[in-house]
């Protein structure tokens, strides 16, 4: 097993937990933005996309939500990957499966090609990206581990 995946995976937990702390200071500016805004005496409400810090808040919830996650599941994915682990054993269900193919997918076969262990034919040189690419061979492979 990767000690970097590991660390990697404390890390984004850790993240989330700080985006979760800014985004109630944002909400609580909001809050604060809009009984000042009907202390100064308008009779309609505070627009949403009025505020600074709602529009930061939703920045912070989309980030947290989408990238953050995605890129947690498919480390932690990575990581039963390359120690053996059936996939059945991590996760019991999925509930859409476009967006596992097309987003948790292709991190899980970066980060085994990245901190895996390699075996002959799983990933080769790309020129033009001047790194190594998973191979057909090595995202088939991981196609079936992860099937239900």
């Amino acid at each position: 097993m990767s000690i970097e995946l590991k660390i990697k995976s404390k890390h984004l937990t850790e993240e989330a937990r700080i985006i979760r702390f800014e985004e109630r200071k944002c909400l609580k500016a909001y809050r604060w933005d809009i009984a000042q805004h009907k202390a100064s005496g308008h009779n309609e409400p505070l627009k949403s996309y009025d505020s600074k810090n709602y529009r930061s808040f939703e920045s912070l919830q989309k980030h947290r939500r989408c990238d953050v996650r995605n890129e947690n599941r498919a480390t932690f994915l990575a990581r039963a990957y390359i120690s053996g682990v059936p996939y059945s054993r991590v996760e019991q269900k999925r509930k859409d499966e476009f967006h596992f193919v097309h987003y948790i997918l292709p991190r899980i076969c970066a980060m085994v090609v990245r901190y895996g262990t390699r075996a002959d034919g799983d990933w080769e040189w790309d020129r033009t990206k001047n790194k190594y690419t998973p191979t057909k061979q090595l995202r088939d492979k991981i196609k079936q581990w992860a099937t239900l």
